[in-house]
């Protein structure tokens, strides 16, 4: 496919828009079990915001949940009552629902938990700190993103930091968001990206085998939300980075839809199985940005990939062969080739492998540790981080470029 000397084909992509759509296999995390409500009516619906997905990976792995005293009394006042509770859970910024559990036991105080002194200082976390634990049995993991779950349900309110943690919703709004979550594609939580393919680990152990990078672990940063592969032969790669244009066939229009600017974005090479990165998206998926685009026809009026994407290069590294250990397992539970979305965890692990490789990823760990030790002369190397992420350092170091 895609073979030396060839124009860019439409097969490297798969003839079906299913073949990127599904290539989702859930896994031990959530796995895709039917709901447990068959009566929406009859039951109570949360939605809480967790900081990370770790956060959610081990609670799959414990079946265990911590929420605020205000929130726990309410979830128990439902559940004493004899009503199911279902608990959808999104991610920090991420503009997405993860997945959703069902409250198994009353959320109990836990002193060893409570510390006030871990609080931050947004507005929901003056309801108190996170100190009563409830038992969750995960019903199903997935990418759902916030602007189709409030199309599916328009009075969905979302809880944010400088609100509550934890918002319930009448039951009318938890069945819109229920069936919304279970006509989400599934994802794994547990994916490895250290190379290991081992089991997930048993239920009362600590879960140290998961893409969501482990506690204290330094990643390379990329924006919250899912990303995306893109693919290129070796005739059309030099057109793709001199015109800044990703492209796809009209077929995976849906599946593009989800990319936003800012979302990484990497570029396979089918005809020498590299993989490229890290890209930032610069816009949304689009039709014909540039109409001649990886055609040889200088007039045409529509590109043979019109599902197009511009991008720029946010850190230039080595390629990452498709044969790496690594890169296999990060992206293991897909089917039909490279080309298609990966989830935030896949795209936050794909980013950090292809950092790892040009020496940025300990670049940027260094000046982490220095600026932490409140080392005031530490400057960040110019590859260690991108520019929005450094801020008010990026922009002085920027002002005196100008002025030089």
């Amino acid at each position: 496919e895609g073979g030396e000397g060839g124009e860019l084909s439409d097969n490297m992509f798969g003839a079906q828009e299913t073949t990127t759509m599904d290539y989702y296999q859930g896994g031990s995390a959530g796995g895709g079990k039917p709901s447990p409500i068959l009566e929406p009516e009859r039951a109570s619906f949360f939605v809480v915001r967790a900081a990370s997905q770790s956060d959610l990976a081990m609670s799959t792995v414990r079946a265990e949940w911590y929420v605020q005293r205000r929130h726990a009394e309410r979830m128990n006042t439902a559940f004493h009552g004899g009503r199911q509770v279902m608990i959808f859970f999104a991610v920090s910024d991420s503009d997405h629902i993860q997945g959703a559990a069902l409250m198994t036991s009353m959320a109990t105080y836990k002193e060893e938990v409570d510390d006030k002194s871990t609080m931050g200082k947004d507005a929901a976390d003056r309801e108190g700190p996170f100190c009563y634990r409830l038992k969750v049995e995960w019903y199903r993991t997935v990418e759902l993103t916030v602007s189709t779950a409030v199309e599916a349900a328009p009075d969905l309110l979302l809880p944010t930091r400088t609100t509550q943690y934890c918002q319930d919703m009448t039951s009318h709004t938890g069945e819109a968001v229920m069936k919304a979550v279970w006509n989400s594609p599934l994802v794994s939580l547990y994916e490895s990206w250290t190379g290991e393919t081992e089991a997930p680990p048993a239920e009362d152990a600590l879960l140290i085998d998961f893409r969501c990078p482990q506690e204290g672990e330094v990643v390379w940063p990329t924006m919250p939300g899912p990303g995306f592969i893109f693919g290129c032969n070796s005739q059309t790669m030099d057109e793709c980075l001199g015109r800044g244009i990703l492209g796809l066939p009209s077929h995976m229009k849906a599946t593009a839809s989800r990319i936003r600017p800012g979302a990484s974005i990497f570029l396979y090479n089918v005809t020498d199985r590299l993989l490229f990165g890290i890209f930032e998206a610069l816009t949304t998926a689009m039709n014909n940005i540039e109409p001649t685009a990886f055609s040889k026809n200088p007039k045409a009026t529509t590109s043979p990939f019109p599902v197009q994407v511009r991008v720029r290069v946010s850190l230039e590294c080595p390629p990452v062969e498709d044969s790496d250990p690594i890169l296999n397992d990060i992206l293991r539970t897909r089917v039909g080739g490279r080309i298609g979305p990966v989830t935030h965890a896949q795209a936050e692990a794909l980013a950090s492998l292809l950092a790892a490789q040009c020496g940025a990823l300990q670049y940027m760990t260094e000046y982490e540790k220095a600026a932490k030790a409140g080392d005031r002369d530490v400057v960040a190397p110019p590859i260690a981080l991108p520019p929005r992420k450094i801020g008010k350092v990026a922009g002085e170091q920027q002002q005196q470029q100008n002025h030089q």
